[in-house]
């Protein structure tokens, strides 16, 4: 089984608990697998829309209403349902940092003031530099970004409809790291 499904298989394990909301790069971690952007930006492509298809399904819905030891409610579904509409490709195919850095785009442009360069990022956010610039790949990826041409980001701009990635979750998360390593996020 190669990478990709491995890491596909765990996240839809964990994501038709509706309690779980891991994301790639924890996946990836928690499998032994070592971060590389083609291969979450391939298991990204791979599932986008599954989750929801995979959480919405009436069965998924009664099976996740009894773990949680509550009777089965249609009324409660639509609730379920825009709560899992709320789940984007940024909340699942950014890491935590990757989140960091784009909140700290947002926060630079909303004030009126010029994009941040990788190294200021980097010192305000206490992250290596090296880091910032594979955030901002990942980030031009999703089209949140354009980077001018070359390995090493060093012109960015917000792309036309980065807003996009605003809706739902965007860029918040909230992560649970329990005492055996394991680490997920909730919605």
């Amino acid at each position: 089984m190669s990478n990709a499904e491995q890491v596909g298989e765990l996240l839809l394990r964990e994501w038709t608990t509706g309690l779980r909301l891991t994301t790639i790069p924890q996946a990836m971690g928690r499998l032994g697998i070592k971060d590389d952007l083609r291969l979450r930006w391939a298991v990204t492509r791979r599932l986008e829309g599954v989750w929801r298809d995979a959480l919405t399904s009436p069965e998924k819905r009664r099976a996740i209403a009894q773990a949680l030891g509550r009777p089965f409610d249609e009324s409660q579904l639509e609730g379920f349902r825009e709560q899992v509409g709320t789940w984007n490709l940024a909340a699942v195919a950014l890491s935590e940092d990757e989140k960091l850095v784009a909140r700290h785009m947002l926060m630079h442009q909303r004030r009126g003031r010029p994009l941040p360069q990788p190294g200021d990022t980097a010192k305000t956010l206490g992250l290596p530099v090296r880091q910032v610039r594979r955030a901002l790949r990942m980030l031009a990826r999703l089209g949140f970004l354009k980077l001018d041409a070359g390995r090493s980001p060093r012109r960015f701009s917000l792309s036309d409809g980065h807003e996009k990635l605003l809706q739902g979750l965007g860029f918040m998360f909230h992560v649970v790291s329990l005492p055996t390593g394991e680490r997920f996020g909730v919605p």
